[in-house]
């Protein structure tokens, strides 16, 4: 059989292609457009698709940034003044580029103005297409818009694009996108949803076929034809029919949505989806177990999945963007409630490990504390060392003029107190400190909302005594330092950490040595 070749015009020439050389996506159709599942429909049409997408984007979008110039603050996104001039509303541009890197791997942005600059407007990547010199790599854009289509050089300055490539890519956007990973699985619950949907239109009634006896004739058969349909698809208004036959018998044919009962596969399908996504499926779902655990994932999510984009899209707005101008643009994750949870656990840890005893300079090597510039890790050591050495550094002790048996009689007065003091001290299990700083959790949050502190929370393992002394000084607290104070304790020890802590202080001094 010859092969069938289409033709087309476009008023001046008669140009030869093969019509699945291009992809649907790529005609004006007038009629007869093909029905198939689109990106856009399992995105809008699929909600654990959509609230994925939707959660990652506002993520982004949400992290607080600083605009620098030189080391001076420029413009922030807490007061953003737009003083860049072509930033009118940076966090909805970062929520759609989020969005169009999510599906597509590429994000695109287009310098409105003639001779001033005006906006720096988002528009969407379906209508771009980058042009490639084998020589030259990219060169520009063309932008199509119904049967219009623009070119851009690069040299315009005008498209401003981001491609996310992969092993697969060397210039343009690789197409193994986030949604693609999850397409499969959003198609089977599309399916599903859209089964249903139609199992309910025809009125609950599962597909059926009508046999019937005999050779009924074109007339009958037609009647016959036209009723069973109109029931089939709910659309009679009354089920009492007379036809006429000899025999007529219905066969169902398939399943109702019994079979659906069993949400096994479904379930697996929403796994899935938040699995390409990079998303703890209790955050996609929202049911996590209690509040601490929602945090601890929302955190985990934040610095592991959120983060590496945002960083990843100031890279790219830097190059492109702030570094002709001499500006820097840079995401603080550190003043999220994320970064600020993350930052205070930091500290905690640190002054566990110094408290047992780790060297200042391994402990903050360990925790990744970053310094300023002129200091070093070893010189923490040192400030230590001195402090330690003064019971108060800020008050000065004129020179002990006693006689010796004076100062030990005076030192023996003072051990006792101190051996008082010991004994005094609480040691705290890592349950007990978990429940603790639930429970300071909790009391933050309340004074967030402006509610009472005085609010109940029954303690499984912390002591009775430790639980009464914060109950009474929780309510007279007005903010979040008053509540750290309440419930810091004189002592927390912990003899793994302890045991870390001389484990590495002896590798560190083999190594000096």
């Amino acid at each position: 059989m010859p092969e069938t070749k289409h033709f087309y015009t476009d008023g001046k020439f008669i140009k030869n292609i093969d019509l699945p050389q291009y992809p649907d996506s790529a005609w004006n159709w007038i009629t007869g457009k093909p029905e198939y599942t689109s990106d856009d429909m399992l995105y809008s049409h699929v909600a654990a698709v959509y609230r994925c997408a939707n959660l990652t984007a506002d993520a982004i979008s949400n992290v607080p940034f600083v605009v620098y110039k030189g080391d001076q603050e420029y413009d922030r996104s807490d007061d953003w003044q737009n003083k860049v001039g072509f930033m009118n509303r940076p966090r909805e541009l970062l929520r759609l580029w989020r969005l169009s890197l999510f599906m597509t791997n590429t994000a695109y942005a287009f310098m409105e103005g003639n001779r001033a600059i005006k906006n720096l407007r988002y528009i969407v990547p379906t209508t771009i297409t980058p042009i490639v010199d084998k020589r030259a790599g990219l060169t520009g854009f063309k932008r199509q818009l119904g049967s219009e289509s623009t070119l851009y050089s690069l040299e315009d300055n005008r498209v401003v694009y981001m491609f996310r490539l992969d092993h697969t890519t060397e210039i343009l956007p690789s197409k193994n996108t986030e949604f693609r990973a999850l397409m499969n699985a959003a198609g089977v619950l599309y399916y599903a949803d859209y089964y249903v949907q139609s199992f309910f239109q025809r009125g609950g009634i599962k597909p059926s076929l009508l046999s019937v006896q005999g050779v009924p004739t074109p007339q009958e058969r037609e009647k016959i034809e036209s009723v069973w349909d109109k029931v089939q698809h709910g659309w009679s208004k009354y089920l009492g029919k007379v036809i006429s036959a000899e025999t007529m018998d219905v066969k169902v044919i398939g399943e109702g949505i019994d079979n659906l009962k069993d949400t096994t596969l479904l379930d697996s399908k929403i796994e899935d989806i938040a699995m390409a996504a990079g998303m703890p499926l209790s955050l996609l779902l929202a049911n996590s177990s209690n509040y601490a655990t929602a945090k601890t994932e929302y955190n985990t999510w934040f610095r592991d999945s959120i983060m590496p984009w945002a960083f990843w899209i100031q890279e790219n707005m830097n190059d492109l963007l702030f570094k002709p101008l001499g500006l820097r643009f840079e995401f603080q994750p550190e003043m999220t409630e994320q970064g600020q949870e993350e930052e205070r656990q930091r500290a905690q840890a640190y002054m566990s490990y110094v408290s047992a005893k780790m060297k200042p300079s391994v402990a903050a090597q360990i925790l990744g504390i970053d310094l300023p510039p002129d200091v070093e890790y070893e010189q923490l050591d040192k400030d230590y060392q001195e402090l330690s050495s003064i019971s108060n550094p800020l008050e000065i002790k004129p020179p002990d003029t006693q006689e010796p048996e004076e100062q030990s009689e005076n030192m023996q007065e003072r051990e006792e107190p101190e051996e008082e003091a010991e004994k005094s001290i609480t040691t705290l299990t890592i349950q007990q400190l978990r429940e603790l700083e639930l429970w300071q959790d909790m009391a933050f949050r309340k004074l967030k909302q402006k509610k009472d502190l005085d609010f109940p929370f029954v303690c499984k393992s912390v002591p009775e005594e430790i639980a009464c002394r914060i109950r009474e000084r929780l309510p007279d607290c007005k903010n979040e330092r008053d509540i750290d104070n309440c419930f810091q304790m004189s002592h927390r020890e912990d003899n793994a950490i302890k045991q870390l802590a001389e484990a590495l202080n002896r590798a560190v001094e083999k190594i000096e040595a």
